[in-house]
């Protein structure tokens, strides 16, 4: 069974996690918006034109790693990012 541990010491299926991060990506554009009436790359300041990302801080491949997973869908270890930014973040480029 695919089932991860918090730092609590509770375990979590995948697919609650699932759930979880789009209701966590979906908080942070919600937050971005109702807080500055518009959505931006919190790196750039890019707002138009592009395609913006939620990109983790801590991946959620590290946070199941080291039994936090509860990073994966805090709000506070998601950050808006445009397209290029969010390459960058992830060393893709």
């Amino acid at each position: 069974m695919n089932t991860y541990e918090c730092s609590n010491g509770t375990r979590l299926k995948q697919s609650v996690i699932e759930r979880l991060i789009t209701k966590a990506k979906k908080t942070k554009v919600e937050q971005q918006f109702d807080e500055n009436g518009y959505n931006f790359c919190e790196e750039c300041g890019i707002s138009s034109g592009t395609y913006l990302d939620c990109s983790h801080n801590i991946s959620v491949k590290k946070a199941k790693e080291i039994g936090e997973t509860e990073l994966c869908f805090d709000v506070n270890n998601i950050s808006m990012l445009c397209r290029k930014c969010h390459q960058i973040h992830d060393k893709l480029i």
